[in-house]
């Protein structure tokens, strides 16, 4: 029975933590388009705001996996071991929320200086499909490639606390 109401509060924690991670990743896409009103873009219907905005969410979700899974193969069980493993789970999902937030701000910061040809933000606000596929894949592939990193500096901090 112990292991079913884990199970339901990692459940919980992810699902509370995965729309901040959410409404962080618009932040971010926000602070990219600072030109941009993303919410009226993307109530006229600019698919280009929404792909790229879609792919942030989804870099951040993907950054953020490796912080669902507490190892507690060195930790004395004791009657508080599940209490320990949701505050784990928790504190790692916070410091991997501002990891892939600082990740991917630097990543599109980075990108846009080398495409000094390119105006990202005013192809996107003229819904350039072109421009938007582009960036998404930017930022999902970062997502991938800083994955791993992010896991272990989560787990590693999980890991000095408990």
């Amino acid at each position: 029975m112990g292991q079913v109401l884990l199970g339901l509060a990692q459940l919980a924690i992810a699902l509370v933590l995965s729309a901040v991670g959410a409404y962080l990743a618009f932040y971010l896409f926000q602070w990219f388009t600072h030109k941009v009103d993303e919410w009226e873009e993307l109530r006229q219907g600019n698919p280009a705001v929404g792909i790229v905005l879609g792919a942030s969410v989804v870099a951040v979700s993907i950054m953020l996996r490796p912080a669902l899974a507490v190892s507690t193969d060195f930790w004395d069980a004791g009657r508080d071991l599940y209490f320990r493993v949701l505050l784990a789970e928790a504190l790692q999902v916070a410091v991997g929320l501002v990891l892939a937030v600082i990740t991917l701000a630097l990543a599109l910061y980075l990108f846009a200086s080398l495409t000094r040809g390119i105006d990202e933000v005013e192809e996107l606000k003229r819904g350039n499909l072109a421009i938007a596929g582009l960036l998404a894949g930017v930022v999902i592939g970062v997502g991938l490639m800083a994955s791993q990193a992010v896991g272990q500096i989560m787990t590693l901090v999980s890991s000095i606390l408990f």
